[in-house]
């Protein structure tokens, strides 16, 4: 049994950062030993995974099978069907899922042991990991937020004098292009526009572009920006000033009543975006550092010492919060990238 609910926990995992704001599931229909169907949800409006691979197997050949799920099947009407109500239908005898889903007021596994169906819930770490940060998310209606960070080994993202290429190597570069396609969008600030002007694509074959998401203040938009004309990927502008205007019908101004962080993702996610990626300059990779709203913090340390005043310091604050009220992270992964560390952070 065990292998099959992993089987299905990396089917949901391979589809991380493309379900919008749904979940990524993975499922697995097994009978007679043997697997018959597999299915991963695609992305947001797509079938269910449950019901990928029932398709697959086929519905002549599912009565009397054994379906392996990520994530508790859903038992209400939304975009698509209740996948219980399908599994009912179908006549498969068994089911087995890895995580409850904590955020529906009626669930799956009653209304399937109600009809019969041999339910069991056999919990996994792979997937209470992989869900946690999206039933935070579909509580608060935030995306999932991941700040990402290159800096010195004393915490600098660029000289003084703003000298930052390259203070990781082209390695690190290039897993960023990976991080990117994982997730809907990518936010920066104005300010890391005008001084970078960065791309914000993922430039690997096959990779999806995420959008991109400028937050500014001042409404001093640097429309020459190579951004706003790659058209590679939609481009918001998020403002507090009413008199900003896109000059581009691609490029949409949102004007908000303030630019804060927690307005910002509230308007992301009732625009479907359910992953983002902060790349910023210090300013704003602090406001989110600081906030309850990060999810994962990944941080790519070179192995120099760059000095100055810390005018880049990645993290920086007015004032000084006592060490019991600080954000905490549980590093759950380590790895070199050519010279350089890549360290992964849960926050706790």
């Amino acid at each position: 049994m065990k292998q099959y609910l992993e089987h299905a926990i990396s089917l949901a995992e391979m589809v991380e950062g493309q379900t919008g704001v749904n979940p990524p599931v993975g499922a697995v229909v097994v009978k007679d030993g043997r697997i018959i169907g597999l299915g991963s949800h695609l992305k947001k409006g797509d079938k269910h995974a449950e019901i990928q691979a029932i398709d697959m197997a086929g519905n002549d050949n599912v009565k009397g099978a054994t379906i392996y799920v990520s994530l508790e099947p859903c038992s209400h009407y939304g975009a698509t069907p209740p996948c219980a109500q399908r599994i009912i239908d179908t006549g498969i005898q068994k089911v087995v899922y890895a995580a409850r889903d904590i955020t529906l007021p009626a669930t799956g596994h009653k209304m399937m042991a109600d009809h019969g169906i041999d339910v069991q819930y056999a919990p996994h770490p792979r997937a209470e990991q992989l869900y946690a940060s999206f039933f935070t998310s579909k509580t608060t209606a935030h995306p999932i937020v991941t700040v990402k960070v290159s800096a010195s080994m004393d915490g600098k993202q660029a000289t003084d004098h703003h000298e930052s290429q390259w203070i990781t190597s082209k390695a690190v570069k290039a897993d960023v292009f990976k991080l990117r396609h994982m997730h809907d969008a990518i936010i920066t600030g104005n300010g890391t526009l005008t001084a970078d002007n960065p791309s914000l694509t993922v430039r690997t074959q096959d990779g999806c572009h995420p959008a991109r998401v400028i937050l500014t203040q001042s409404g001093n938009v640097n429309w020459d920006a190579t951004l706003f004309h790659d058209h590679l990927a939609p481009v918001y502008v998020y403002t507090d000033q009413p008199e900003l205007v896109s000059p581009f019908e691609h490029v949409q101004v949102v004007q908000l009543p303030d630019t804060a962080i927690e307005t910002v993702l509230h308007d992301l996610y009732t625009k479907g975006f359910g992953r983002v990626l902060v790349e910023a300059g210090p300013k704003l990779t602090s406001q989110f550092l600081a906030s309850e709203f990060i999810s994962t913090f990944i941080l790519y340390l070179a192995p120099k010492i760059i000095g100055g005043q810390g005018k880049y310091q990645y993290f920086q604050t007015d004032g000084v919060t006592p060490l019991d009220q600080l954000n905490t992270f549980e590093i759950v992964h380590s790895e070199m990238i050519d010279t350089d560390m890549k360290l992964l952070m849960k926050r706790k």
